[in-house]
């Protein structure tokens, strides 16, 4: 009788350690969360007491993620030519890159898709968060191979180029954001600014 009551005790015990493993989970992914976010701030604080007026936020991040051998998305997602460059006055807050149809779009860092999905004007579109704050994002693609919530490695292939969504031709539509900034792509991958024959933008 004793021995049942203990049993009965130890397994009330252990289900309601499992009832309770859940919360505490996701707690810790919430902590996780906000440690990343607090990094990204405390980076951002330091680079605008550095910065000058000769520096950029391109210049800086690419510095300071190279020096610190800290994966960040430098690497070319399709070989090609820049034919299109930001325009923010024309809400174009992506460069195009000219490429043949049903090319390889490749991961230009370790991340996770966050969105997978169809948009009017980029077509199908992949969303990818990679750490330290950066978002990339890719349209106009033909064949989507990911799916969201995948984890990604660097030069893993994505999808295949296309002209989905309003598009007069194969070619990706490629932005890069930090922190809610839309970068350059052009300013952080060598190869897209030494293959850029857009017609840059004029700020005022």
């Amino acid at each position: 009788m004793l021995f049942g009551i203990l049993l009965l005790g130890l397994a009330v015990i252990g289900g309601l350690r499992l009832a309770n493993r859940e919360p505490l989970t996701r707690e810790l992914r919430s902590l996780e969360k906000d440690s990343a976010l607090l990094k990204n701030i405390i980076n951002d604080l330091e680079y605008s007491m550095d910065m000058d007026s000769s520096n950029t936020y391109e210049k800086f991040l690419t510095g300071f993620y190279s020096s610190h051998k800290t994966g960040y998305p430098n690497v070319a997602p399709v070989q090609g030519y820049v034919t299109r460059g930001l325009q923010h006055e024309n809400n174009h807050l992506g460069i195009d890159i000219a490429a043949k149809n049903l090319d390889e779009v490749r991961v230009p860092a370790d991340g996770k898709v966050v969105f997978c999905g169809k948009s009017e004007d980029l077509g199908n579109t992949i969303i990818i968060n990679h750490p330290g704050g950066f978002i990339t994002l890719y349209g106009h693609n033909d064949t989507i191979l990911v799916q969201s919530g995948d984890d990604v490695i660097k030069n893993q292939v994505l999808s295949r180029v296309g002209e989905t969504g309003k598009s007069q031709g194969p070619h990706l539509h490629f932005e890069i954001w930090k922190n809610n900034q839309v970068l350059d792509p052009r300013e952080i991958i060598p190869e897209y600014k030494g293959k850029d024959v857009s017609i840059r933008e004029t700020r005022k």
